[in-house]
């Protein structure tokens, strides 16, 4: 099992506070690869890349709770960081270790189709949502690991890398953008069922109308070795201890399931 990454002891702890709405949130983004890593796998020589804020994604359940997310963070006092500087909401939870010397900020997502009033009862008016295209397919399409005995939601192998495949390229932050790739990577290089996982993004290529726009994102960013793709993910990769040229072997991944699905 690999080694407990700093940050995690802030997830933990912000599992344990939102004990009651777990049910109702998918964890996302760059904690899921280390999720994978550290919970589900078995003998994975390295750690995925981890992001500093902690992503749940919210779809469209139906919450009778009393409590939202907002009034629960603010009770136990989070911090917070207002979009505007003028106004107290929204603002973004921002959640601290004990002595204060580690932090990251909470966010809340959810799809555009999904009614606002539906997320608003769990999430709180208060509290920042960001929107992402076609996100309901990670909601849709999910498994459960137990994490310090709390049950905690996170997208299937193969639907995370299909969506990252899919959305990388809205990224602005081209730093994001190579980290979403390389986060795919991780996936198909260390997944103890890597060809079933390749075999399972070229179904939903294959399968999902939104595929089309997957494989013309391969064909524009791996149609060669050095294409923007493999660079990317050598950069973000750094040295590495087990392959000579990550470079090659990027382009062997996704550029396999490229040629997968236009054959």
């Amino acid at each position: 099992m690999p080694k407990e990454f700093p940050g995690e002891k802030l997830l933990i702890k912000v599992t344990d506070d939102l004990a009651d709405f777990l049910p109702y949130l998918v964890l996302v983004g760059g904690w899921v690869p280390y999720i994978y890593a550290r919970y589900i796998w078995k003998n994975v020589p390295n750690m995925a890349v981890t992001t500093g804020d902690i992503d749940f994604g919210v779809g469209a359940q139906d919450f009778d709770g009393k409590d939202t997310i907002a009034s629960r963070v603010q009770k136990l006092g989070y911090g917070e960081r207002h979009v505007s500087m003028d106004r107290p909401f929204p603002f973004v939870p921002v959640v601290k270790n004990a002595a204060g010397d580690l932090k990251a900020e909470v966010e809340f997502i959810t799809d555009p189709e999904i009614p606002r009033k539906l997320v608003n009862k769990i999430v709180g008016r208060e509290i920042k949502i960001n929107e992402i295209q076609h996100f309901r397919l990670l909601l849709d399409s999910i498994i459960t690991v137990k994490m310090n005995s709390k049950d905690i939601r996170i997208p299937t192998e193969s639907m995370f890398a299909f969506h990252k495949l899919l959305t990388f390229v809205d990224r602005e932050n081209k730093e994001k953008l190579r980290k979403d790739l390389y986060y795919v990577y991780y996936m198909l290089r260390f997944s103890p069922k890597k060809e079933q996982l390749s075999d399972d993004v070229v179904g939903l290529i294959k399968k999902q109308k939104e595929g089309k726009q997957v494989k013309a994102n391969l064909k524009e960013y791996f149609s060669s070795v050095d294409s923007k793709g493999p660079l990317f993910v050598e950069q973000e990769n750094g040295p590495d201890a087990y392959i000579n040229n990550v470079r090659q072997d990027a382009f062997d991944k996704f550029g396999g399931i490229r040629q997968r699905v236009e054959a």
